[in-house]
């Protein structure tokens, strides 16, 4: 199965997707294509119509804390009751009120599981002291930083890795037979998942360079669809 990152990822470069994608119809008999996305549902489906993407197997939105089934696009809310544990986003939001450099993200950005905010990285702390403050208050999160400017507050069982390990067990798919595919901080977890094969596509952001090396993760000369295609 290959569940790839959507932005700078999988879109990108219109002539490699569409070769990805005629490989994957090819394959479709055995092998699932899903996306783990920090995009929204709604924006997730706005992106895959503009770029004539079919709908994924799988949709993982939203940093992982939303798990959708095509073609249907089913909810698990399983997933949702999981990731509820000791989520407290009001004192979230409360902790992080004053901290120099956090800009609260407009509504749409916001999910029920993401608090997201803007990082002014020349005057925000750093990450680091983000999620020690948070600990010192007892607040069990999962803190993703991503692109050097956005920052994510999940609950603590939720991420992409997390979700992708989750529908390993719920599909029966063998974690070394999942191809992960992705550009920035917020793939990091999933590149990380134990047994998982992962592909860092060519324009990556800077923050995931520190991957390289690392077992199970190739990184790849091409941009966008055609590093995952390179990997495969």
């Amino acid at each position: 199965m290959l569940i790839s990152d959507i932005d700078n990822t999988l879109i990108g470069d219109s002539e490699g997707l569409k070769k990805l994608m005629d490989m994957l119809e090819r394959a479709s008999d055995y092998t699932g294509f899903g996306v783990a996305t920090g995009r929204s549902l709604e924006l997730t489906m706005d992106v895959l119509k503009e770029w004539h993407i079919p709908i994924p197997d799988l949709l993982i939105t939203s940093v992982g804390t939303e798990i959708y089934y095509g073609p249907e696009i089913k909810k698990d809310e399983q997933w949702e009751r999981y990731i509820d544990f000791r989520w407290k986003p009001e004192t979230i939001r409360e902790a992080l009120r004053y901290i120099p450099g956090l800009i609260l993200q407009p509504p749409e950005g916001q999910r029920k599981y993401k608090i997201s905010y803007i990082v002014d990285i020349d005057r925000a702390p750093d990450i680091e002291e983000i999620k020690a403050h948070l600990r010192k208050l007892n607040l069990s999160v999962n803190v993703v930083f991503s692109h050097q400017e956005f920052l994510d507050i999940l609950p603590i069982r939720a991420s992409k890795g997390k979700a992708i390990r989750y529908i390993s067990g719920r599909w029966n798919i063998p974690i070394n037979r999942i191809l992960v595919a992705g550009d920035s901080g917020n793939d990091e977890e999933m590149l990380l998942l134990d047994g998982v094969l992962g592909v860092v596509v060519g324009n990556h952001s800077p923050e995931i360079e520190r991957l390289r090396g690392k077992n199970n993760i190739y990184f790849a000369k091409a941009w966008y669809a055609k590093g995952i295609i390179e990997a495969i």
